[in-house]
């Protein structure tokens, strides 16, 4: 089924044996009309192995599109990639849960995904009943959670009257996990993990897992926000660690911007220093030392030269000062806490509200690319 021809050291071995990419090319935020396609190919060209995307980015069908296009003139061949995508929140429910892969293999046209990731632990946003699936062509971005939308489906961002963000609170993650479970076994992926998942949710999933067990955890990890103990927790249980928005995410939504935040992590002047001493970018700094703490990352870009220089990363190390100094930028900044949707009770990260949080309303724009 593959064939990942990567040298040692550019991957890591999860416990369920499947090959991992250190490094792969991160698409969230990436924009359709042959940007992201042209973006995968020079990913894939330039070395990268591993494409990370989801049914929410939508630009899946165009990821699918530039792989078939590369495979088709000999390039690459499809046991020599590792697809990594994500089951949305709304489709927590077995039924759905197996729509959105099909979907999402229709759109990628591969037979099989690499890594498929629970994208959040919450059911939400989700139609309260969880009567329909949301998949990328039935509706990008947000709308009524009633409204009719092509081949059945409903809105990705499901709202209701008032503009709120709907639940299924009687739908579980567990459910889905197990649900890819079965996925695992009739070779539609390979290996299992969760993205933006607490400790002790995915603490539950390793208890509960049948017959896979969960092998990759997805989260915000940056210089700001670099989750030590959830790192050591992870690593103690043989979970593979990655960091998406790696880099800190200054081209984030605008919906995740705030006053408060901290200098964009490519304006920091101690890491544009480290930078000078190798030779390398700031970027190329953040991402070794995201390897160095046995984390793997998926850096995004959409520029060619960019996706090239954030590859080269294997020849050469960060000293142990320069570590110490990385290690000491962690202010505990979370910038995607999601907050619209923490009126579910498995949202991830209640401890990091205020007292007497309020939900707000869904914000006019979606985590896509606007």
């Amino acid at each position: 089924m593959t064939d990942l021809k990567l040298p040692e050291g550019q991957y890591v071995t999860l416990k369920d044996g499947v090959k991992y990419p250190k490094i792969g090319l991160g698409t969230w935020k990436s924009p359709t009309a042959g940007v992201t396609a042209e973006a995968v190919k020079a990913a894939i060209r330039a070395g990268y192995r591993m494409i990370d995307t989801a049914n929410d980015y939508g630009n899946e069908a165009e990821i699918g599109k530039a792989i078939k296009e590369l495979i088709d003139a000999g390039e690459i061949t499809r046991g020599e990639l590792f697809i990594q995508s994500k089951l949305w929140n709304s489709n927590h429910r077995a039924d759905l849960a197996w729509i959105d892969l099909n979907k999402t293999l229709e759109d990628l046209q591969v037979d099989y995904i690499d890594c498929f990731l629970i994208h959040w632990p919450q059911a939400c946003p989700a139609h309260p009943t969880g009567a329909k699936a949301s998949f990328c062509r039935s509706g990008q971005g947000r709308g009524h959670y009633n409204d009719d939308q092509p081949e059945g489906g409903m809105w990705m961002f499901p709202v209701d009257d008032e503009g709120y963000y709907t639940s299924d609170k009687d739908s579980h993650y567990i459910e889905a996990l197990h649900t890819m479970e079965d996925m695992k076994e009739q070779g539609k992926i390979r290996t299992i993990g969760v993205s933006n998942f607490n400790r002790m949710q995915l603490t539950e999933c390793v208890n509960a897992a049948k017959k896979h067990p969960v092998t990759v955890v997805q989260n915000e990890i940056h210089p700001y926000f670099q989750q030590k103990d959830f790192v050591d927790f992870c690593q103690m249980h043989k979970i593979q660690v990655q960091a998406f928005s790696p880099l800190g995410s200054a081209d984030r939504p605008a919906a995740f911007v705030k006053d408060s935040d901290p200098p964009a992590v490519f304006n920091n002047p101690v890491l544009k220093a480290i930078g000078d001493k190798y030779g390398k970018s700031v970027a190329q700094v953040v991402l070794r030392w995201h390897l160095t703490r046995n984390v793997s990352a998926v850096p995004k870009s959409i520029t060619p030269s960019r996706i090239a220089e954030n590859y080269k990363l294997f020849d050469f190390t960060l000293d142990e000062e320069d570590m110490k100094t990385l290690n000491g930028c962690n202010i505990g900044w979370r910038f995607l806490l999601w907050d619209e949707t923490a009126m579910h009770p498995d949202y991830p990260f209640k401890d990091e509200l205020p007292y007497n949080h309020e939900v707000p309303k869904a914000p006019m724009s979606t985590s896509v690319r606007n």
